[in-house]
């Protein structure tokens, strides 16, 4: 059985080879009959512009297909959400001080920056406290160490 596979495909090669052995006979004519022939500059111009008008007009109306495909599919999707038109947004919850009005999340975010400020001076002041504790702690331990070197004098004298 692989043995006719194989020669079919053989079979299939060689029936390709004498197909293009033919189309580079034709093509090798053709240009043979291309090199006789002159064709002036303006010819060229005029068969370009047209090729390149042609193609213009079949991608921009690709283009065009291609958004109304587009847009088509956008409407059917937002006409399937069942959100119905009537529909309005919440009115913004606001709160008056002193005849003002603000929105509440306004001043909730108001009030947490104030927060964050006081917290900041709290540990700002804490912070000096504790420096001037530690500046004392220094000075009393100077102190201490003054103290015991003059009373280990006075026992030695």
């Amino acid at each position: 059985m692989e043995e006719v596979q194989y020669e079919g495909l053989l079979g299939i090669a060689s029936e390709h080879n004498k197909k293009l052995d033919a189309i580079l006979a034709i093509s090798k004519a053709k240009e043979n009959q291309q090199v006789n022939q002159s064709v002036s500059k303006e010819e060229i111009e005029k068969i370009v512009h047209d090729k390149v008008s042609i193609m213009a007009t079949f991608i921009e109306i690709k283009i065009k297909q291609q958004i109304e495909n587009q847009t088509n599919a956008i409407n059917k999707k937002m006409n399937a959400l069942p959100v119905s038109q009537n529909v309005s947004f919440p009115q913004p919850k606001k709160i008056a001080f002193f005849g003002f009005e603000f929105l509440r999340t306004s001043v909730v975010i108001f009030c947490l920056s104030v927060a964050i400020f006081w917290s900041l001076v709290i540990n700002i002041k804490q912070m000096d406290n504790y420096h001037d504790l530690k500046v004392q702690y220094n000075r009393q331990a100077e102190y201490v160490i003054q103290l015991q070197t003059t009373e280990k004098i006075k026992k030695k004298m």
